[in-house]
Order: C-alpha cells, then sequence, then structure tokens
C-alpha cells in the first residue's frame, strides 16, 4: 500500500512539473508512516522540500499536489497539515483487499522487486579450531535471518562461509591435538602456549588412539600433516553439524586455502600495485590505506615473505566481486571494528564503489541465569559452547533472543527467562499466537464452519477499532521487510511480531470470534487467518518454528 501512495505522489509531483513549471530534480519522496492516528495511515513532507526549491508557501504546493493525486480505490480521503504536510487516510477497501492479498498469494504480497541483481551475506565464519561458542551465535542469527528476509522477498541471495584453513592457527590446532595425544599415551608432552587448550582436544585425541599403529608409521611431516588435517576436519564437521541443528544452511563453504592455490592472492597484490598503492619499507610490503581514512598503512607482505590475512581478506572480497555480487555483506564481530575502514579502501583501490560492501558489527553476549553472569561450563570448564545452551533452551529462544537488540548493543541472554512458558517470555508469546490462531480455526472446524467459504466472508463486517488496527498491522508487514532491506535492522522483525501478537491477543480477549452470527464469524476467521500467515511467515525468516499448538 506504501507504494501505491508512493505511485500516488510521484505522479502528482510530475504533473506538478509538466504543468506548472516546478523544479523538483533531485526531489526525494519519501512516505512514513505518522505515529498519531489523526494524522492519518500515511504521510509525506515532499512539498516542503519542492517549495524551498522553488520558493513558495509550503502549504500552496502541498494544495497544489493534492490537486494533482489521482483518485484511488484505496483512499478515502487527503488532508493538508501543518506547514505542508500530506496526510492519507486509507478507505475500508484498502483493508479488505489486504486480507484478500494474504490468504490469495503470500508469496506475491510480500515479494518486493530489488535493484541489486545478486547479493551475498558472509557471516559465522568463525576459525576452525574449536566448538562454536555461544557468543558466535548471535552474528550466526542476525546473518541467517537477513538472508532468509531477502531470500523470502525474492531476491537473488547467497549465504556463505568462510573457512579460514589457511593460517598459522591451523598449523597450531595440529600440534595442539598432538600434544593432547602424545599425552594420553602417557608422554610429558606440552600443548603449544599459544596453541588450544580446550577439553574437546582430548576427547578428539581419544578417537584416535585406535589408529596408533598407522601414526606410528608416519614420519614428522607425515605426523604434522595427519593432525593437522584430522583436527580441521573434526572441527569443521563439528561446526556445520551444530549450525544444521541451530537452523542455518549455507549455500557457499569457501576456503581461504583456494585463494592462494588459485593465485588470488598474487592476482590482487599485482592490481594494488598496478594502481600505485604499495610501497615498500622496512622490508615489507605495504598497502597505502591512509588514502582511505585508515590511521596508518597496512601490511600485505611481511618481511619474511609471508601474505598477510588481511591480503586474503582483499582477495577474498576480489573474488566476491568477480563471482558477479553487487550487493557483499559481512558480519563481523565488534572486535573486528578496526577492519572496516581499511577494506573499504581496499575494495576502492581495486577500482570499485566502497558502497558495495557493507559490514554489520555485532557485540558481545553475557550469558545470564536470573542475575548471575554464566562465565564456563560446568560440563566441561571451558567456554560454553551453543550446542549446550541449544539442549536447554532450544533454537528457538535463542535465536529470537539474539535479535531482540540492535547488534551494536550489547545482549545479555537470560537463560531462565528463555526457558519460562509464560508471556514474559517474548518468543512463547509470539508463538502462543500463532498457537491461538490454529486453534480458533481447528474449533471453527469442529463447530461446522467449512474454512473453504473463507473466501466468500463478507469483510465489510469487520467494523471494530481493533480489527482495523490489526488489518493494518498486517498491511503494513511488506513496508517492515522493506524497511530492514534498507537498514539492516533485522532487529525490527521481533519487535513488529510483538506488537501484532499483542494487538491480537487484545483482540481475543475483547471480542468473541466463533459467535450466533455466521457471517460476522466467518469474516472474523478470515482474519485470524491472515494473523496466522503472517505471524508463521515472519518467524519463519528468523528461524522459529511456528507450533499449532502449546
Amino acid at each position: 500500500m506504501r507504494k501505491h501512495i508512493y505511485e500516488l505522489i510521484k505522479k502528482a509531483v510530475n504533473s506538478l512539473k509538466e504543468k506548472e513549471n516546478f523544479i523538483v530534480d533531485d526531489i526525494e519522496i519519501i512516505v512514513e508512516t505518522p505515529k498519531q492516528k489523526e494524522y492519518g495511515d500515511y504521510a509525506t513532507a515532499v512539498a516542503l522540500q519542492i517549495a524551498q526549491k522553488n520558493k513558495k508557501p509550503p502549504r500552496v504546493v502541498a494544495e497544489k499536489i493534492s490537486e494533482y493525486i489521482k483518485k484511488s480505490p484505496f483512499v478515502k480521503k487527503i488532508e493538508i497539515a501543518g506547514p505542508g504536510f500530506i496526510n492519507f487516510f486509507l478507505n475500508d477497501e484498502a483493508l479488505w483487499e489486504t486480507l484478500r492479498l494474504i490468504r490469495k498469494d503470500i508469496d506475491d504480497f510480500v515479494k518486493i522487486p530489488s535493484k541489486k541483481k545478486k547479493i551475498q551475506i558472509e557471516f559465522g565464519s568463525i576459525n576452525p579450531t574449536g566448538p562454536m561458542h555461544i557468543a558466535h551465535a548471535r552474528g550466526v542469527t542476525i546473518g541467517d535471518s537477513l538472508a532468509n528476509l531477502f531470500k523470502r522477498i525474492g531476491w537473488n541471495t547467497e549465504k556463505e562461509f568462510y573457512i579460514n584453513d589457511a593460517g598459522n592457527q591451523i598449523d597450531l590446532l595440529g600440534e595442539s591435538l598432538y600434544a593432547r595425544y602424545m599425552q594420553l599415551l602417557g608422554y610429558d608432552y606440552q600443548v603449544p602456549e599459544e596453541g588450544y587448550h580446550g577439553y574437546y582436544l582430548i576427547e578428539l585425541a581419544k578417537e584416535l588412539l585406535n589408529q596408533k599403529s598407522q601414526i606410528e608409521s608416519m614420519d614428522e611431516t607425515e605426523k604434522k600433516k595427519f593432525f593437522k588435517e584430522y583436527a580441521l576436519s573434526k572441527m569443521l564437521e563439528d561446526i556445520k553439524t551444530t549450525l544444521l541443528n541451530f537452523g542455518v544452511e549455507y549455500d557457499v563453504w569457501f576456503s581461504e586455502r583456494t585463494l592462494h592455490e588459485n593465485g588470488k592472492v598474487k592476482e590482487v597484490l599485482e592490481i594494488l600495485r598496478q594502481n600505485g598503492y604499495t610501497y615498500e619499507k622496512d622490508g615489507a610490503l605495504w598497502f597505502s590505506s591512509t588514502k582511505f581514512g585508515d590511521e596508518k598503512d597496512r601490511v600485505l607482505i611481511k618481511s619474511d615473505g609471508k601474505a598477510t590475512y588481511f591480503l586474503a581478506d582483499i582477495a577474498y572480497h576480489l573474488n566476491k566481486i568477480q563471482r558477479g555480487f553487487d550487493w557483499i555483506i559481512d558480519v563481523w564481530g565488534a572486535d573486528h571494528h578496526g577492519h572496516v575502514t581499511r577494506l573499504k579502501g581496499a575494495i576502492q583501490a581495486l577500482g570499485y564503489p566502497k558502497d558495495i560492501l557493507e559490514i554489520i558489527l555485532v557485540q558481545m553476549v553475557r550469558l545470564m541465569r536470573g542475575n548471575e553472569e554464566i562465565k564456563m561450563s560446568k560440563r566441561t570448564g571451558d567456554f560454553i559452547t551453543l550446542k549446550e545452551i541449544q539442549e536447554e533452551v532450544g533454537k528457538d529462544a535463542i535465536r529470537f533472543f539474539f535479535l531482540l537488540r540492535s547488534p551494536e548493543s550489547q545482549l545479555d541472554f537470560d537463560i531462565n527467562l528463555a526457558k519460562k512458558q509464560s508471556v514474559e517470555n517474548p518468543v512463547y508469546y509470539v508463538q502462543y499466537a500463532h498457537a491461538r490462531c490454529c486453534s480458533i480455526l481447528k474449533n471453527a472446524e469442529t463447530k461446522g464452519y467449512n474454512l473453504a467459504d473463507l473466501d466468500k466472508a463478507d469483510l465489510s463486517l469487520l467494523k471494530e477499532e481493533k480489527e482495523k488496527d490489526l488489518i493494518l498491522n498486517l498491511l503494513r508487514y511488506p513496508e517492515r521487510l522493506e524497511d530492514i532491506t534498507r537498514t539492516l535492522e533485522i532487529h525490527q522483525l521481533p519487535f513488529y511480531l510483538l506488537n501484532l501478537s499483542t494487538l491480537f491477543h487484545g483482540y481475543y480477549d475483547s471480542y468473541k470470534v466463533i459467535s450466533e452470527d455466521k457471517e460476522l464469524t466467518l469474516a472474523r476467521l478470515v482474519l485470524v487467518d491472515c494473523v496466522r500467515i503472517i505471524i508463521k511467515d515472519a518467524l519463519s525468516i528468523l528461524g522459529v518454528s511456528a507450533p499449532e499448538k502449546m
């Protein structure tokens, strides 16, 4: 509906230009939702922009625009307010049409045209040196939900996990596993100081005891490679299983090693050299990142001849662009904030616009049990894994709670609250609204109502204010999705759901859906069904289930 209002305004503004010679170049038409009902269902301040550009009184311009707005089957009236705001009031037909569209084709109802041809969202790309811990899950939830939303509205989007399998950390992982293996055999063998000391490697080493004879037949080089590759494969297997159980399926798992093996690192280095953004100093090769706003220049090739992780990261993002992505979204931990400027600068140095890349920084999660902070696992004495918390509270609670605050805000995750089956628990509150809808519809069938007859319902019987408020909220669902594609604020979707659930629970408490009046019952069942459809659709984007019973 917002798009419909936008088109009405756009045509009126063009008429103002063509018929009255108004200057309307570079005018941005923004259609907003007023916070107060008396100002209508939609509003625009476009008249104020045009008035300033043409040195005319804003109200005069607003009145002229209103005169050129063509009659709409969905607009009851248009009013000029304040200095020149144009307010639009929808008629009942707009509300009834919303219900028809939702039930007819929800896929079409949420579909939004995209200006981007191919989008990639890379998220959750942790070092494969240990199990996925609970803090990683927040970035995973944000990235996965955003990608789900983009796919849901029909955008060509891929989810990608970047496997950091080429750095020194993988060598240390192999050495750490070897140390644990030797310890199990009774040798006094120390885990490298900078290695990985987690309990999980002891468990992994136990699996290798039955391969003792095979391992003893290897020379030192072969052993080093074997333990490195075994540890890497097992860690990746564990991460993939954990993510799958968390409801995340990637389209691509991309190996950092391939960038070196396929010559992409050398290729990007040569482009940067040719474009004049590298220089040598102290035996190292540097990137002139200060030319792009960075606080200091960055090393690409160290004095020992080895490529830095930063160089591989530039090569990786060039590879993304070469694969045809025209919008690249990375979800990083907030501790990587210093990398943003230099990487965007590198993209510019390669000859591409910096806004092809968007980076979402995600703050840490503090795990709570009531008022008590939990810092380590009681089971292992190690960091707390996603798997461990999911076993206790379930996937739905984790995903929903992790989306309740903006990424740049630190999040407290209260396990006790997440386990509560009451309206205090936000995910329970929303899921209960969906289950309540399903229960009402099932109850109607047991009382003899044929849900196939809902298409024939007289929607004009939905006259109550709470009914109209509910329908208006449903009408705004695709608009909320579209807003998120611009702001990337996926946390707005759970808040939309909470608001919709509050309206629905309030409506249910105020009115009897199934009554003696058969025609009114059918109309109200249509409304209930539409609420069910939208809640289920939004929850699926968030990766949260929509139970029919609770």
